[in-house]
């Protein structure tokens, strides 16, 4: 029967209530107003009733459109599915040099049942996923862990920043921040392996909805460019196995068309600071979309006029900032710059350390500078190891207060001194920028800590090391 579009358009159905084909357009723009809805074309293919009211059936017709003889394939394939991203290329004998796609993504899917919607699934399901999965590999470089070739090891550069360093088998090496890559279980960062990446983290988050809707098989296209490219299809079905042929009859017609509760992936033993990078980018995209809506309340036209890349500029910006929460503990990160000292008497030092840190009340900064004096006990700190815990602590949403506290129970921790001193002295934009707006306002803070703590001739010697007078050198 010829599909009569002129019908279907007189009729007035636009399917103003389906989120499956209209409903999803704040984000895509894939229905414009004058696009025919799904349940339009639908109409349109009805038979027109007779004289008698009744719809005539072929004779051929399926009394159920849920049986099982039927074979039902829907798919997604959208220009914005995708993510820009490099990649290595690298096995036994062969490197590629570093390059990278714009690559795109496509689902497809089958069942023999519709739902009692008449549809298969709901589209828009399974275009947030695949979208979300994207985000977390754009603009990366994609670096396959479990590479028989590649070495990937992470470190902390001198200013505290966390890198990735990426030996290869002929020697040449690459460094990059952890943020800028996407460390992924498989062994290489081709479009056959991220197919199945892709499928399995699709099925680890939309398993229960496949399962619902009667899902039997999920395939995942990754192309590098428009022609060339890989897909990874997998049945869903549970497959049940019985001893006799009786059960496997009865397993056959109970379990033809149920999907098994999430398939499982075995992902494969990962390193932990693998695992943790990986987090970092999950915590940078949620970022993002955090900022992207703290925009919107500006307005669309201003939200527009500061323009679509600042919210994964104020998102990075953000996670500097906090860095102190996704790095190791402060005290462990130190702990192997404790010397033993045998001398008696010293008094240690250390002024004008400067840090940055968040007040935790208004996540508006507040910038100082530290100062640290102790009596050494046996045990002595490597110099640079005080700068590097005080920015561990301060980068974070902190209070003053507290940092004075941590950094004083950091040093009686790792030196156990007879005596500590910790003084801060900074000025906070909540109060200088906002509010009561005093531009000279600064915060001083000191606690001490140790056996002497309270000897009055040890106070004295120690604040009088922490003067706040200029140092002559």
């Amino acid at each position: 029967m010829a599909l009569n579009l002129s019908a279907a358009y007189s009729t007035g159905l636009r399917h103003a209530a389906c989120s499956r084909c209209c409903a999803d357009t704040d984000d895509e723009g894939d229905n414009s107003d004058g696009d025919l809805c799904v349940a339009a074309i639908a109409a349109a293919r009805r038979p027109r009733q007779g004289s008698n009211g009744l719809v005539p059936v072929p004779a051929s017709s399926s009394s159920s459109s849920s049986s099982s003889s039927c074979a039902r394939e829907i798919g997604v394939s959208l220009p914005d599915i995708q993510f820009p991203a490099a990649h290595f290329v690298a096995f036994r004998g062969f490197r590629e040099r570093l390059h990278g796609h714009n690559y795109n993504v496509s689902i497809r899917l089958g069942s023999d049942k519709l739902g009692a919607d008449g549809y298969v699934v709901d589209f828009g399901d399974i275009k947030r996923a695949a979208r979300d999965l994207c985000r977390t590999l754009k603009e990366r470089t994609l670096l396959p862990t479990l590479s028989d070739v590649l070495s990937i090891k992470h470190y902390q550069s001198d200013n505290g920043q966390e890198h990735v360093q990426v030996s290869c088998e002929d020697g040449a090496q690459y460094a990059f921040p952890v943020a800028d890559c996407a460390l992924l279980p498989i062994m290489h960062s081709t479009a056959e392996e991220l197919s199945e990446y892709f499928w399995t983290q699709l099925v680890s988050q939309l398993g229960a909805v496949l399962k619902e809707r009667g899902v039997t098989w999920l395939e995942v296209g990754v192309h590098e460019r428009p022609g060339q490219g890989a897909s990874f299809r997998r049945s869903l079905l549970e497959t049940a196995v019985s001893a006799t042929a009786s059960s496997l009859a009865v397993s056959a017609n109970s379990a033809s068309s149920e999907l098994a509760t999430t398939v499982p992936w075995k992902q494969p033993a990962v390193k932990p600071w693998v695992q943790d990078s990986i987090a970092v980018n999950a915590k940078r995209d949620g970022a993002e979309l955090a900022f992207a809506k703290l925009l919107s309340t500006l307005g669309h036209a201003e939200a527009s006029r500061i323009g679509p890349k600042t919210p994964a500029r104020a998102a990075k910006a953000f996670l500097e900032q906090t860095q102190g929460l996704l790095g190791p503990d402060p005290v462990q990160l130190v702990r192997d710059g404790v010397f033993k000292f045998e001398g008696e008497g010293q008094l240690v030092a250390v002024k004008d350390i400067h840090f940055h840190s968040l007040c935790e009340h208004h996540l508006l900064p507040f910038s100082g500078t530290a100062h640290m004096a102790y009596i050494p006990n046996g045990k002595i700190l490597g110099l640079s190891k005080f700068a590097r815990l005080v920015d561990a602590y301060a980068r974070r949403p902190q209070v003053q207060e507290r940092l004075t506290n941590q950094i004083v129970e950091a040093l009686t921790t790792l030196l156990a001194p007879r005596a500590v001193m910790v003084s801060l002295e900074a000025r906070h934009s909540c109060m200088t920028i906002r509010g009561v707006r005093e531009p000279n306002a600064r915060t001083r803070t000191q606690l001490f800590a140790g056996p002497l703590k309270d000897d009055p001739l040890t106070r004295n010697m120690l604040q009088s090391s922490l003067s706040h007078q200029q140092s002559s050198l």
